[in-house]
Parts: C-alpha cells; structure tokens; sequence
C-alpha cells in the first residue's frame, strides 16, 4: 500500500471469539488491531485472483498450493 494519507473508513463488527483471534494475531505482528485489519484486507485483496475458495467450507488456499 502506498504512504498516501488514509481518510476513508469502514466499520465492521465482530462476535467475541473472532475479535479475540485477531486481537492475538495483532499482537503476535506487533500491529494496532486497526493496521492488523486493514492489513489482512489488502493482503486479501491483492491475492484474491490467485485464491482457491471453496464453497462449502472455510478454507481458503493462497497461490495456487494443494491442500
């Protein structure tokens, strides 16, 4: 992401056990819960063409691996 000024926000909510797992995951990357979030969004994003979803599970496989 470039370092261009940040002035467009989204509000999401989370349920307790969601909010708690990121919570660590934040802090294990030494990340602000916001940077995490927007963080695993652009990531996201920027893999989405390459990602295997499958539709019955919610398992997701990044860059084409085998399972």
């Amino acid at each position: 992401m470039e370092k261009a000024k940040k002035t467009r926000q989204i509000v999401i909510r989370f349920d307790d056990p969601s909010y708690n797992k990121i919570k660590i995951y934040a802090d294990k990357e030494h990340r602000g819960m916001g940077e995490f979030v927007r963080h695993a969004a652009l990531f996201y994003i920027e893999h989405f063409e390459k990602a295997k979803i499958a539709t019955h599970s919610e398992q997701c496989v990044f860059g084409g691996a085998a399972e």
